[in-house]
């Protein structure tokens, strides 16, 4: 959990992006206002081919979100709040946490400095993915990952690069009685574990001083295409060992490309992560090197993660233009991402989203078919990003089709 310092200056962040100079501009003429509000509240349908329980899959709330951002043109500020309350086909659980909440300033050569709980730019921006599950990259702790500290973002233009330094992350909120409190959050990161919602290691890690750079290069006639590399370093405090807490050092870096050529857009990264873990033998669970995975959590529970692996990502979509009705947006895609682990000789991971999205005014749609193997969300093998299960060693699939209203 955060502690209450932190916590509280989260929350100021969060408030500030009411209070940042000319916000009172909304009652003098609320048309030109740099303060707006909104939200989301967004339903899915799912359906698991591992659970028999539910044959005919499930209904029920994904998200529901509040918004405030602020731009005067100087002065920024974005913050948003979740709420979560899952049916029991997907964990019959609720839980609510801070998303990003951050102020900032934009300088007259239009780069930008953000403090608060602001988005890691590591790899493909803004996601790594078309569809509303992400890639396993995301599960991973390296994709739509928001931490505390300070973002640099510098001027637009044939050359870009963001600077950022996180001393902490973006911290655990409140969840039900069937979560673990140190995963009740939106980021992946390296967190303690839990011995009733987790997998009982007594590994208390957590994530400290995290530095991230990133260079994009835009080329083509009119910068359409973007060629970039992104570096990542920082620490992993473990607070469990018995002779004291020791600090090591988690590692990635990646290179990524994302291009468009008319309706057709491409995505495609690879990237390599090593988090150097300093375990006791008595922190891991079924006799595993304790060495060899680390606990990641997210969304109210954590999971074994391989301690070193090489992630690739291809995606490609199509954009259909004209309408149907009232519905217009259209674009079809194919995501795949993988996992090669590179310790314990570990089975790969991998996952495959085939969909389609639209809209229609405030209203989004997407239905994604998901072929998943040893995947946390795809998959009966929760654990399956680090050891895998004799007893699922294939491909499972997921439906997942969702409305949101975005207001």
């Amino acid at each position: 959990m955060l502690s209450k310092n932190v916590k509280g200056w989260c929350a100021c962040a969060a408030a500030a992006t009411l209070l940042l100079p000319g916000a009172v501009a909304m009652a003098a003429d609320a048309g030109a206002s740099p303060l707006t509000v909104g939200g989301a509240i967004r339903f899915n349908y799912v359906y698991k081919s591992w659970q028999d329980e539910y044959r005919n899959g499930f209904f029920g709330l994904d998200t529901a979100r509040l918004d405030v951002n602020y731009d005067d043109g100087t002065n920024l500020g974005s913050a948003q709040y979740r709420y979560n309350n899952f049916p029991k086909g997907q964990g019959g659980y609720w839980q609510h946490f801070l998303h990003h909440g951050w102020i900032g300033r934009r300088f007259a050569d239009k780069s930008e400095l953000h403090i608060g709980v602001d988005k890691n730019l590591f790899g493909l921006q803004p996601y790594a993915s078309n569809n509303f599950y992400e890639s396993i990259a995301f599960y991973a702790g390296f994709e739509d990952k928001y931490d505390l500290g300070v973002t640099y973002l510098s001027k637009p233009g044939p050359v870009e690069w963001q600077l950022g330094f996180y001393p902490r992350d973006g911290g655990s909120y409140g969840g039900g009685s069937n979560t673990a409190p140190s995963a009740n959050r939106y980021s992946y990161n390296i967190v303690a574990d839990d011995d009733a919602q987790g997998f009982g290691t007594g590994q208390r890690d957590t994530e400290r001083n995290t530095l991230i750079g990133r260079v994009a290069f835009k080329v083509g006639d009119q910068g359409q295409h973007e060629v970039g590399v992104s570096a990542l370093t920082g620490e992993i405090r473990n607070e469990a060992r018995a002779n004291g807490a020791v600090n090591t050092r988690r590692n990635a870096f990646a290179v990524h490309f994302k291009g468009k050529s008319g309706p057709v857009n491409v995505m495609l990264q690879a990237m390599r992560y090593d988090y150097h873990t300093s375990h006791e033998a008595t922190q891991t669970y079924g006799g595993l090197d304790a060495n060899s995975f680390v606990m990641i959590g997210g969304f109210g529970y954590p999971y074994p993660v391989a301690s070193k692996g090489d992630i690739y990502i291809a995606n490609a979509s199509y954009d259909i233009g004209g309408k149907v009705g009232p519905f217009s947006g259209f674009k079809v895609y194919n995501d795949y991402s993988m996992l090669h682990k590179r310790v314990g000789g570990y089975k790969d991971s991998a996952q495959n989203v085939t969909g389609l999205s639209f809209s229609a005014g405030k209203w989004a749609f997407s239905a994604d078919f998901m072929l998943g193997k040893h995947h946390p969300y795809i998959s009966p093998d929760f654990g399956g990003l680090g050891a895998t299960s004799a007893e699922h060693p294939g491909y499972s699939r997921r439906i997942n089709l969702q409305a949101g209203y975005y207001f």
